[in-house]
């Protein structure tokens, strides 16, 4: 009975040994697991966002004609965002140009259409390590 339970005793050491050791390799301090420890370190909690975006139903062509949104998280506004304003043209989105929020998460602009009919426009966030991209709804603009 005694050579049995030092048997085990054996075992639950090694096994703790073991445990141990694999508990040492995974250490900060160990250069072999440098990629380990940068995982850690780097995750970083992003804020997820919302990106609302208003243009008027009708304008002319060629004549510019105001948009406006906001970018917030959590309900506070994001300052200092760059915000892709984009329009639809055969079948593919386009980046046209940018604005930039305020203190309050507020952008302003103007944009023109150089053709006529029916044009979509959509704002885009493309995020930081801070905070989630985020894609603005779709405003249809009637362009004659």
């Amino acid at each position: 009975m005694k050579m049995k339970t030092r048997m085990i005793s054996l075992s639950v050491l090694a096994i703790l040994t073991i445990c141990l050791l694999n508990v040492t390799a995974a250490s900060p301090s160990n250069p072999t697991t440098a990629s380990y420890t940068k995982i850690v370190t780097d995750v970083k909690a992003q804020q997820p966002t919302t990106l609302t975006f208003t243009a008027p139903a009708q304008a002319k062509v060629n004549e510019w004609f105001n948009v406006s949104g906001s970018l917030t998280a959590g309900g506070t506004g994001v300052s200092g965002a760059l915000i892709n304003i984009q329009q639809l043209w055969q079948g593919k989105w386009n980046t046209f140009g940018n604005f930039t929020t305020d203190s309050d998460g507020i952008f302003v602009g103007t944009i023109s259409s150089p053709a006529t009919g029916y044009v979509q426009n959509r704002v885009t966030y493309d995020g930081n390590s801070q905070y989630v991209p985020s894609l603005s709804n779709e405003v249809v603009t009637t362009v004659s």
